[in-house]
């Protein structure tokens, strides 16, 4: 009775792409078992790649604010959640001033990435370690006296004799009042009345009445300036030549607070009050990680859009204006196309890190690709190399066979080819390629089956 052969396997995509799946993993593992080596120098290559591009931000940043109860402590606060939105936890540290802070931030010893600091304290090219972010809002030059009102430019007789105080050694106000005072020819140190103390206990003082006066740089939102401008018996000094300074002095803006700009109701002030304000400046360490430099940029965008900016327009800040420190390369990025894309779904550093590293990738793509296009698949490329490996084993026994009469000589040569016959059904080769491993078993055969007709030859003459 004959048997029915089976019937062919109807062709299925599935099984097909599970099958060229398994070849290709299976010839990539054969290559990392050959090639383990190379394979490791990749990966350490990668490893170090990964470190000299820094790709994940430092988890702690320390920002300088300065004194207790300035706008620049307000500031940084409001830093604090949208750092940590990022993964970065925001340490507020106090300094005698703003002065104090960029001498902290630019000593290499200091822990200290950031700091807020009024523009104007430090002169251009002091500091080229360090990089701008751009300013914040206006910080005036508040002058608050006790007394009549002051009239005219005889402001400096008048102080000549008052017991002023003007902050500390380091302090935004005692810095810029020098610079300020060296356009008349006056210098701090032939004024004994100038006193050096900090603003909280200079206010007290005023408050007390035992100064006279005190020189105060802070925003107008700031608690210390508040504190004194709800004081109903001081003065502010008017700057009748702010728009002279301003020509000496480029840091400083001419701004002016208007007639009843404090209280509508009562027209506190009486007229309008010309002020100088420089601005509170972002400042840090050029090597800082940009992801970092990013998250304080939107922070500071969007603490600036949510603070009443009494002398800016608004959405005026922040914007790099003070030219005393240069500006940082992501700053100038950000104020020319804005925040990064998708920067509310997907973490700074993640955006940072493609955006640096797509060019280096780009250059490893132009060498890699052409080689892909030339070896479309490892598994059929892996094929092709043993079988032609295999033709030139043949070759090379059908030469030595050609050259050979021995019975040793030609059984050694059959040894051979059945040890090739019997690694080949070993070997795993693409279905692409099956056709020619057949082909090379079949001259295998034939090269061996005149092999044996030389050895029976040979076997009868011996």
């Amino acid at each position: 009775m004959r048997t029915k052969p089976p019937s062919a396997k109807n062709p299925s995509i599935v099984r097909y792409t599970r099958n060229t799946f398994t070849q290709e993993l299976m010839a990539w593992v054969m290559l990392l078992r050959s090639e383990w080596k190379w394979a490791l120098v990749i990966v350490v290559g990668m490893f170090f790649l990964l470190v000299f591009t820094k790709p994940l931000p430092p988890r702690d940043v320390h920002l300088a604010v300065g004194q207790e109860g300035s706008k620049f402590e307000l500031i940084g606060k409001k830093f604090i959640p949208y750092l940590a939105d990022q993964g970065i936890s925001l340490h507020l540290i106090h300094t005698k001033g703003s002065a104090a802070n960029i001498a902290t931030l630019a000593d290499p010893k200091s822990s200290v990435d950031a700091a807020l600091a009024v523009g104007g304290v430090a002169s251009k090219g002091q500091y080229p370690q360090l990089q701008s972010l751009g300013s914040i809002e206006y910080i005036p030059l508040w002058i608050f006296y006790r007394g009549k009102a002051i009239q005219g430019s005889g402001a400096y007789q008048f102080f000549s004799t008052k017991r002023v105080a003007i902050g500390n050694i380091g302090s935004a106000s005692a810095t810029v009042l020098e610079k300020l005072l060296a356009l008349t020819g006056i210098t701090l140190e032939k004024q004994p009345n100038f006193l050096q103390i900090p603003d909280k206990e200079a206010i007290e003082k005023l408050l007390a009445g035992e100064i006279d006066a005190i020189c105060i740089m802070d925003s107008i939102n700031a608690p210390n300036v508040q504190t004194l401008l709800k004081a109903k018996d001081l003065n502010i000094l008017n700057f009748p030549l702010a728009p002279a300074y301003v020509k000496k002095l480029p840091f400083f803006s001419a701004v002016v607070l208007p007639m009843g700009g404090l209280d509508l109701k009562a027209a506190r002030p009486s007229q309008d009050i010309k002020l100088l304000a420089s601005s509170g400046v972002l400042l840090v360490d050029k090597a800082m990680h940009p992801a970092i430099q990013q998250a304080f940029l939107i922070a500071a965008n969007e603490v600036a859009k949510s603070d009443e900016q009494f002398f800016a327009t608004p959405e005026f800040f922040p914007a790099y204006i003070d030219y005393s420190i240069p500006e940082s390369p992501t700053a100038k990025r950000f104020y020319d196309q804005g925040p990064p894309l998708f920067a509310d779904q997907i973490p700074l550093w993640l955006i940072n890190y493609l955006d640096r590293i797509w060019l280096l990738a780009l250059g490893g793509f132009a060498v890699i690709y052409p080689l892909f296009k030339l070896f479309p698949s490892y598994r059929r490329l892996r094929s092709v190399m043993l079988i032609e490996e295999g033709y030139e084993k043949i070759q090379s026994i059908e030469n030595l066979f050609l050259n050979s009469n021995g019975v040793y000589e030609l059984e050694k040569l059959i040894d051979q080819l059945n040890q090739l016959d019997k690694e080949s059904v070993g070997w795993s080769v693409s279905s692409e390629e099956m056709n020619r491993l057949y082909t090379m078993k079949s001259a295998l055969n034939l090269v061996k089956q005149q092999i044996y007709l030389q050895l029976q030859v040979a076997s009868k003459e011996g």
